[in-house]
């Protein structure tokens, strides 16, 4: 069983690596490889890789612990994209537009999201669609050392049956963004879909499966980043030191 080290050298050494895939030729395939069509973006698969691209958010060949205790090879680390105000507009205007086409007849009052990098996404979906749409930004706690999402809100923040949609960066298992649609529920307000940058699950998980099926759900990327429990990892078997997602650099 591998248990995550934050090794100094360890971490320059990947830093060090990535750089050089980054700054060479063969980054644009090793990323075209991993992308898969989002669902009801009008992002193209090109915007996707200049995302990924431009931020260096996407790591390969590596053995890191995700926050639900997966093991994976390739992972996104979307705090490298939230770094860039450009990327952030793109992602949000896409997001926005998804909303005026999907709640034309029947408006939402806002957005769920972590205090987080999503807040970023959910604070610009806001910005653009401030004169057509105004949406109420509602955020719940977030640990960046658990990577918890906390469920206590201001008193008031969601009124009974008010309409938000579930927001966060990333999902894997779907576990957190449908926390936060039980935070909408919880507090009085209806679920009226969901929405995440992107997908890293792979298809393995059915929770995803479901969530999509039920909801109107937004995705601008479909990653191919396939995970594993961690007494399945084959890295792990293979005695390779697992990073924690929490310790992974900005490249």
């Amino acid at each position: 069983m591998s248990v995550p080290v934050t090794d100094e050298q360890t971490i320059a050494e990947l830093v060090q690596r990535h750089r050089a895939l980054y700054d060479g030729p063969a980054i644009d395939t090793k990323l075209e490889a991993i992308i898969r069509d989002g669902s009801h973006t009008g992002l193209a698969g090109w915007d996707i890789l200049r995302v990924l691209r431009t931020s260096r958010s996407v790591f390969f060949d590596t053995h890191v612990e995700v926050v639900s205790g997966h093991h994976t090879a390739t992972y996104l680390r979307f705090e490298s994209i939230a770094r860039f105000p450009e990327l952030i507009r793109l992602l949000s205007r896409d997001m926005a537009e998804w909303i005026r086409r999907t709640y034309k007849s029947e408006p939402i009052t806002g957005i769920v999201a972590t205090r987080s990098a999503a807040e970023l996404l959910a604070e610009g979906i806001a910005d653009v669609l401030s004169d057509t749409m105004p949406l109420r930004v509602t955020l719940t706690p977030y640990s960046c050392e658990t990577g918890r999402i906390g469920t206590d809100l201001n008193i008031g923040a969601i009124k009974p049956g008010e309409r938000f949609v579930a927001l966060n960066d990333v999902t894997t298992r779907g576990n957190c963004v449908s926390k936060l649609g039980k935070v909408i529920t919880d507090n009085g307000g209806l679920l009226a879909g969901m929405m995440v940058f992107a997908r890293r699950d792979s298809d393995q998980f059915p929770l995803m499966e479901e969530l999509t099926a039920r909801y109107p759900f937004y995705y601008a990327a479909d990653l191919d980043m396939p995970q594993w429990e961690r007494d399945q990892c084959p890295l792990c078997k293979n005695n390779q030191p697992a990073l924690s997602w929490r310790d992974m650099p900005e490249i």
